[in-house]
């Protein structure tokens, strides 16, 4: 380890980030380092830096420390500057100082210093840290009314290592109110909670209020020491169904997997239940009971979107019409449509303008007609499809149509050109690409059409200059 506090630049330098070390300098070298002092292994200051409160920044061995700035990294730029500023000057070591102070003398000073609005900040911290934590999570909470608080969450992360039981309480409660996503705090602040005797009812009653995936698991891994009690606070429902999934996944870590399948099966309310049963029962490997399980989910929710893993799943063990006939009414698919056709014979054609009907991808019916042949269809799909649709018609098309795909890409590309932008451009010039492929003399000669019709384009030009190339193209990158 290198040498602290350090007596030269090459001491600290190799620990910082390139770019927070350069600009810590340049911070230095502007005179933003207000004060510097030692005690013992440690540096203190103060640091201006863009809010109009200087920073307090601390540094010690191995570069580790604490700055209020609202950087969410150590170091900071700030913590370079200061050790800059500790380096280019002579800075006294207060230790030896301090020592050599009588009681009284040492009271007497502190009042002094009292008066000092800085350093009163220091003075609080260190001798009512309780109470200072909590004035801090007071302020938090006003500034989280007022649409702020983020650099105060960040200063008040930075000092939990120092906070008690309660004091950490109110800050994790404070930090429901946040204005912005609280989950990286949370976990920070639930690391230190958890080293410090937590409360179950404490974290049940956060989770309940905000549940989210950190929560949920500081009060698991508690739970899980102490298995009784939060079975008994776990008793009863609430509207979201929180305590009920809880308690199912508390009863599989403690191995009680019977109990905890029942508390999921008494819970059977919607899709996303089902689907959590049918998992764990994959994973036990009771494969039959979970078919069973996903059957029912999909007689009871019918077309809804999220049914589509249990569908996936149903279709790969039984492969039953039903199945297939659930899965294309949720998202329809060429696979489904084939497999009913094929295992319902002749019953299917009374089926086909049902299922064609839900079908709104007009990729995907092309694809159907082609393989049916079914010409009729296909010409009135091509004459009504919207344009947006034509890159997806042509690739569907290349191989049996390809006149046909050569004037759907054709159209496309000039459509891209028509909105200016040099994204458009950029998918003209790939959707050229692919027509090379069938023509590759037309996609030269459409290319340069469009840059002469444009010819102020500059980014037009950029953008097709490939396809000006006497050599055909090979595949085009998607």
């Amino acid at each position: 380890m290198l040498p602290f506090p350090p007596k030269k630049e090459e001491d600290f330098a190799p620990l910082f980030p390139p770019e927070v070390l350069r600009r810590g300098l340049a911070y230095f070298q502007e005179g933003r380092v207000l004060r510097v002092f030692r005690v013992g292994e440690r540096v203190f200051g103060l640091v201006q830096g863009s809010a109009e409160a200087p920073y307090q920044v601390e540094v010690g061995p191995g570069l580790l420390g604490q700055c209020t700035c609202p950087y969410p990294d150590f170091p900071c730029k700030h913590a370079a500057a200061l050790l800059y500023a500790y380096v280019e000057g002579t800075v006294p070591d207060l230790a030896p100082l301090i020592e050599a102070l009588t009681p009284e003398e040492a009271k007497d000073l502190l009042k002094k210093l009292a008066v000092i609005p800085d350093v009163a900040l220091y003075l609080a911290e260190a001798l009512a840290p309780e109470k200072a934590f909590l004035e801090a999570v007071k302020a938090l909470r006003w500034a989280f009314r007022l649409g702020g608080g983020l650099g105060e969450t960040k200063a008040l992360s930075l000092r939990l290592d120092r906070a008690g039981r309660e004091e950490v309480e109110a800050y994790l409660e404070a930090l429901l109110e946040a204005p912005f996503d609280p989950e990286p705090y949370l976990r920070v602040a639930l690391e230190r909670y958890l080293a410090l005797t937590p409360r179950l009812s404490f974290l049940l009653n956060l989770y309940l209020r905000h549940p989210s995936e950190a929560l949920r698991e500081a009060f698991l891994q508690v739970a899980g020491e102490r298995g009784e009690e939060a079975l008994h606070l776990l008793r009863g429902g609430n509207g979201l169904g929180l305590k009920r999934a809880l308690r199912a996944e508390l009863l599989f870590r403690l191995g009680r997997v019977e109990e905890g399948l029942s508390a999921l099966r008494e819970g059977l309310e919607g899709v996303e239940d089902y689907l959590h049963l049918v998992h764990r029962l994959l994973s036990l490997g009771r494969v039959e009971e979970a078919l069973r399980y996903a059957e029912e989910a999909r007689d009871w929710f019918g077309k809804d979107p999220r049914l589509l893993p249990l569908l996936d799943l149903l279709v790969a063990h039984r492969g039953n019409p039903e199945d297939h006939r659930a899965r294309f009414g949720v998202r329809p698919n060429l696979e489904d449509y084939l497999a009913l056709k094929s295992k319902l014979g002749r019953e299917f054609y009374r089926e086909r303008k049902a299922l064609l009907r839900q079908v709104r991808d007009p990729a995907l019916l092309a694809r159907i007609y082609l393989l049916e042949e079914d010409w009729k269809a296909l010409d009135r799909l091509l004459r009504n499809a919207p344009p947006e649709a034509y890159p997806a018609l042509a690739e569907v098309l290349e191989e049996k149509l390809p006149e046909e795909a050569r004037r759907l890409y054709l159209e496309a590309a000039r459509r891209e050109v028509e909105k200016g932008t040099r994204k458009a451009y950029r998918e003209a010039a790939r959707l050229l690409g692919r027509l090379s492929r069938l023509d590759p003399k037309g996609a030269r000669e459409a290319a340069l059409a469009l840059v002469l019709a444009y010819p102020r384009r500059a980014a037009l030009k950029e953008e097709l200059a490939p396809l000006f190339s006497e050599k055909p193209h090979g595949p085009v990158e998607e």
